[in-house]
């Protein structure tokens, strides 16, 4: 199964906060969860994991993965069904992953929940968010909140 969405995409909102936005978030307690699995052998730039062996969200920089941060529960899940891929803004992508965007002059925003850690109840392994208040990225490792 795959989907080709040509569009700015708004979730929970009605506008963009501007026109460089190609997927946005509305402004609920909530966030975006990751799935533990393993990391990759041959990422494509701009990877986002939550890295299940190590209990650490990770990205690939296009030469290698970003640091462990050390405290999270790993090896926490054991199958990964594929369901099939999302590709936003064309009909295929060299890249692979499950959800994919192709825009070389818009980016995603992730919801914006300010102190959502006091917020956001029964967090999963890999739930983050954007928290204007540390003005960092916010990702839940199964123990406690990590920064970004």
């Amino acid at each position: 199964m795959s989907a080709f969405c040509t569009a700015q995409v708004l979730i929970n909102r009605t506008t963009a906060s501007s026109s460089s936005v190609v997927l946005e978030f509305g402004n609920e307690a909530k966030g975006i969860v990751l799935e533990p699995i393993d990391l990759l052998s041959s990422p494509s730039t701009g990877t986002l994991i939550f890295d299940d062996n190590s209990g650490s969200f990770r990205y690939f920089n296009g030469t290698s993965w970003s640091p462990v941060i050390t405290g999270g529960t790993s090896n926490s899940v054991t199958s990964y069904p594929a369901s099939g891929q999302i590709i936003l803004n064309d009909s295929n992508s060299a890249a692979d992953g499950i959800f994919i965007i192709e825009d070389d002059a818009r980016a995603m925003v992730l919801p914006v929940v300010p102190n959502g850690a006091l917020t956001i109840k029964e967090p999963s392994i890999g739930h983050m968010y954007y928290d204007p208040v540390s003005q960092s990225i916010k990702v839940f490792n199964g123990v406690s909140w990590t920064s970004f």
